[in-house]
């Protein structure tokens, strides 16, 4: 996470991650209900949606803790992985574990209510698409999607250089 109040200089790579972590929420906050609303599929544009939501969000995320970045970058290569060899259950409860994640890494910077328990909303959804429980399902979609929504327009109303804070306390 960043410092609001360090602006360090940025050049275009810093500006493209930050964009495409913010687009990664736009996303997911569009792909999460067409998923659960619109009949789940694997072969859907929606599954692959999400799936390209969570990596984007994994592959720009700007966390200063190398351990905790490299969690959610390597859950969706390995959620990609999974895609691949067919595994779509399992892919996409990766990608949900990093959409939940790195929600509950923002809460710490927003403080949105609820926020802070989008893992278990996303857990919970995955869990109950796995069991086929159509109810709860369209329950915590909704949730998990009016939760996204807070964030994404949180995130794009700050500032870009708040999302990169202090260069010096990355772990490389």
């Amino acid at each position: 996470m960043a410092d609001p109040q360090i602006k360090s200089s940025m050049d275009n790579l810093d500006y493209l991650t930050v964009i495409l972590y913010r687009l990664g929420y736009v996303l997911a906050t569009i792909m999460l209900p067409l998923l659960v609303f619109k009949g789940f599929s694997f072969d859907s544009s929606a599954y692959f949606g999400v799936l390209i939501a969570a990596t984007m969000l994994a592959s720009s995320v700007h966390l200063y803790l190398k351990n905790y970045r490299v969690i959610f970058q390597y859950a969706m290569w390995i959620g990609l992985l999974l895609a691949i060899v067919g595994q779509s259950w399992l892919a996409l409860g990766a990608a949900f574990l990093v959409i939940g994640g790195l929600c509950f890494k923002e809460f710490f910077c927003f403080r949105i209510f609820a926020l802070n328990y989008q893992p278990f909303f996303m857990a919970g959804l995955w869990f109950s698409l796995v069991c086929n429980w159509t109810v709860t399902s369209y329950f915590l979609t909704a949730i998990a999607t009016l939760l996204l929504l807070i964030l994404s327009i949180q995130k794009w109303r700050m500032p870009i250089h708040f999302d990169i804070g202090d260069k010096t306390k990355y772990q490389v």
